[in-house]
């Protein structure tokens, strides 16, 4: 589990070599499409998914606020795409505003490799979204 997690922070700071995950997959993902330059979506996301069925997550943002990857939840995973779902919790803007959790999907097409990601603070009509396309590694 180190060696994946030192994947995910290699490929999050865009360094060009990836470590190996033989137990599953790393997308190495660039959002280049964002419909707000705000940062609540990051420009480069990794997303471990694991043969076990177990994933993590990992960006700039959940960096800043979280110190380390997040656990993130698969609420779809067929021969078409995959979803997932991640939580940010007690999260504190620099304008001080404070949301309890901002909530996360992302839904990754396995065919092409295209990514979707939407956020949302809890207590807020804010919606933030972003697309771009992965990298699938598995060495």
């Amino acid at each position: 589990m180190l060696r994946l997690l030192s994947a995910l922070v290699i490929c999050v700071w865009a360094v060009p070599a990836v470590a190996a995950t033989p137990q599953g997959i790393l997308y190495d993902c660039n959002i280049t499409d964002k419909k707000d330059r705000l940062y609540w979506i990051a420009d480069k996301i990794a997303i471990v998914a694991l043969n076990s069925g177990e994933v993590m997550v990992s960006d700039q943002v959940i960096l800043r606020f979280n110190d380390t990857p997040l656990a993130a939840q698969i609420s779809r995973n067929n021969d078409r795409k995959m979803t997932i779902r991640w939580t940010l919790k007690n999260i504190r803007n620099s304008n001080n505003q404070h949301t309890a959790a901002f909530e996360y999907t992302a839904t990754l097409s396995k065919k092409t490799n295209r990514i979707s990601v939407h956020a949302s603070p809890d207590g807020y009509p804010d919606r933030f979204s972003g697309k771009g396309s992965c990298t699938p590694r598995t060495e």
